[in-house]
Order: C-alpha cells, then sequence, then structure tokens
C-alpha cells in the first residue's frame, strides 16, 4: 500500500513514523525544503516525492497548516488517483467540512488527531504520538462509507482510536478540551511574566502552562478558525471566573467551595 503525506511537519511526520511497515510505502511532501529533509532524514516518509505522485497514493493524510488546507485540497482533488481515498489532519473542521458538502467529495474524509506536541516540526515527530489518542473523524452526507472505514484502519494501525463526530459538535468540543487550555496556558505565562522566579513552582503550574510555548504562527490559525466557538467559550469561562471572583471579594466561603465542589464532581464524572 502507497500512503501519502502532505505537510512534514509534527502531525504528518509522527504519521509517517506511525505507519512505517514492510507493506507499506510511506511518500511524503512539503514545500518545506528543509522541513521534508529533516522527515527524510528520520525516516517519517520512504521518499519524498513531488505532490502529483503522492496524491495518487491509496490513502493520502494532508497535514497542512490550517490557512493552506482548502487549498491543498484542491489541488489534490485535480490530482489524484481514481481510487485515491483523501483525509485532513486540521484541529477545526468547519470550513473543512463546507468544502467537503460545496465538493460532494465522496473519497474525502475530515480528520483530526487529538494529540500533539508543544514543540513543533519533525525533528519532534514521533511513532509512538497518537497511541491511545482519540482520532475525530467528521464524516458528512456525500462522504462514501468505505473510504471512512478504510481510513479507520490506519488510524487503529498508528495505535489511535477513531471516534465519529459532526464538524459542528467537534469545533465546540476542541473549543473546551483544546483551545480554551492553550489560550489559559498563554495567559497564565506571561501573568508569571512579572514574577520574579517561577522555578519555585509546583506541579500545578508546570501542567497548566506546558502548552504555553506553543508555536504562535500555527495557533493563531487555528484560533481564529474557530473563532466563533472559542469566543462562546471564552464567554462561558468568563462568567465562571467572575462568580468565583465575586466569591472572594465577598469572603463567601460557602460559594467557593461551592464552585470548587461542583468540579470536584464533574472531574469524577469525567473520569468514570
Amino acid at each position: 500500500m502507497k500512503v501519502g503525506v502532505v505537510g512534514l511537519g509534527l502531525i504528518g511526520g509522527s504519521i509517517g513514523l506511525a505507519l512505517r511497515d514492510p507493506s507499506r510505502e510511506i511518500l511524503g511532501f512539503d514545500p518545506s525544503e528543509a522541513n521534508a529533509k529533516l522527515a527524510l532524514d528520520r525516516f517519517c516518509v520512504d521518499r519524498l516525492a513531488p505532490l502529483e505522485e503522492v496524491a495518487k497514493a491509496e490513502i493520502v493524510f494532508v497535514a497542512a497548516p490550517p490557512l493552506h488546507v482548502i487549498a491543498v485540497l484542491d489541488q489534490i482533488a485535480k490530482l489524484r488517483g481514481e481510487q485515491t481515498v483523501v483525509t485532513d489532519c486540521t484541529s477545526v473542521k468547519a470550513e473543512v467540512a463546507a468544502w467537503a458538502v460545496r465538493t460532494g467529495a465522496p473519497w474525502f474524509v475530515g480528520g483530526h488527531p487529538m494529540a500533539g506536541h508543544e514543540k513543533s516540526g519533525p525533528g519532534f515527530a514521533s511513532s509512538w504520538m497518537f497511541r491511545n489518542a482519540r482520532w475525530i473523524l467528521t464524516p458528512v452526507k456525500a462522504t462514501d462509507k468505505a473510504a471512512v472505514k478504510q481510513v479507520e484502519e490506519l488510524v487503529r494501525a498508528m495505535g489511535a482510536v477513531p471516534v465519529r463526530a459532526k464538524p459542528d459538535a467537534h469545533d465546540r468540543q476542541v473549543a473546551i478540551l483544546s483551545h480554551l487550555p492553550h489560550a489559559f496556558a498563554s495567559v497564565l505565562v506571561t501573568l508569571g511574566e512579572e514574577l520574579e522566579r517561577t522555578d519555585v513552582a509546583a506541579g500545578s503550574w508546570r501542567d497548566l502552562t506546558r502548552v504555553g510555548g506553543v508555536d504562535p504562527d500555527l495557533w493563531s490559525q487555528i484560533l481564529l478558525g474557530n473563532r466563533t466557538e472559542l469566543t462562546k467559550v471564552l464567554e462561558d469561562a468568563e462568567r465562571e471566573l467572575a462568580a468565583l471572583r465575586e466569591a472572594l471579594q465577598t469572603d463567601d466561603r460557602k460559594a467557593v467551595r461551592a464552585i470548587l465542589e461542583r468540579s470536584r464532581i464533574a472531574k469524577k464524572k469525567q473520569e468514570a
């Protein structure tokens, strides 16, 4: 089987490493010569090839930056082989789903691996990146069921767990589960600037700020791409923080405890 990977950064490189197997040939393409060379040197792909060739693989993973995904999909749509199945890895699905509906492409399966790293680029790619991670697939009405199953098979081969969701539900979920945590991490790291030192922090600071140093170019694209849902979630978060602030300002011990208790119960349910 030939598998194509378009975009050889952290995610694309990790896909290549996770799918390495004698039964598969991994072809890679990236417009960045530096990314392409590093991905090849690290065995993320078996060989580099022009987009015209990569697009004709049996399954193609598009791991391009959010701003370029639609343009790449348009190119692949013209170049793909008759049996080629294409899936993307974009963390916001609204625009991609709209493209899928508009083009009516049965061979396209929207996707998003819920995995990553605070560092970017193929130098940080790993074969274990997706192990036990949820890989959300967002097929639309026009999507061929057989294409979805093909993508699910390779997702499982990478050690991930495929999960299906509607595109709008996906964007609401990641706004809370991924994008808001990244926004909070950015705020916390910035607040830490006023401190004389942060090396005295305990685990909670490290856990909450781990993603505070992510690639600003990539993450500004992601946050702006999901601005509708993220704005709603930020408004909800502001209300929660305002309630806590008011309880603290009024020395309302009962209210503070109620807020923490509600959180404890919610966390327990989520871990069940």
